[in-house]
């Protein structure tokens, strides 16, 4: 029954998913549609965020992961119609800004953002200095990591699916 239950959360969370992206499409413009933020423990990070601010249950909606990515959870936030994701890598991060605690914290891994189109929003975005970290080619959708040099620690991703329209865009490959 679990498994039944989890699984039908994650078809409600990617049918949301998709939404954002046919409101990209529809209405021609970049959509916010998550932030993510790496952390060393996924699994205690999701109970945390979970017991401590009443988050949704995070879901492993499966699909690709970027390199040097462990795994990735998200849970999806209604009142801000987006959701948040916690993401794991292989190796263990070291800190970033100091906090005044001088212990490893979570970081920003990307904001995300649905395109209608990925060459364009690239066109556009490629004049302010934004450069291509990362991408990824497959599961129904071309995602591109971005970042900046004038503004360090501002990683942007970019999702434009093939067809927002398709509600297995996961499996595909």
């Amino acid at each position: 029954m679990a498994e039944t239950q989890e699984a039908r959360a994650i078809d409600e969370m990617l049918e949301k998913y998709r939404s954002l992206a046919q409101r990209a499409q529809s209405e021609n413009r970049m959509v916010l549609n998550h932030v993510c933020l790496r952390v060393e423990d996924i699994n205690a990070a999701a109970e945390l965020l979970e017991t401590s601010f009443g988050l949704p249950k995070f879901l492993s909606p499966g699909g690709d992961t970027f390199d040097g990515e462990r795994e990735y959870r998200v849970a999806w936030l209604d009142d801000h119609d987006l959701y948040l994701e916690l993401s794991q890598f292989e190796d263990t991060q070291g800190i970033g800004y100091d906090t005044g605690v001088g212990q490893p914290i979570g970081h920003l891994s990307e904001i995300g953002f649905f395109v209608p189109d990925m060459d364009r929003a690239l066109a556009s975005l490629f004049p302010n200095d934004w450069q291509i970290e990362s991408e990824i080619k497959s599961s129904g959708a071309r995602m591109l990591k971005l970042y900046n040099q004038r503004v360090p620690g501002l990683p942007v991703e970019l999702i434009d699916l093939d067809d927002p329209d398709n509600s297995d865009f996961l499996s595909q490959g």
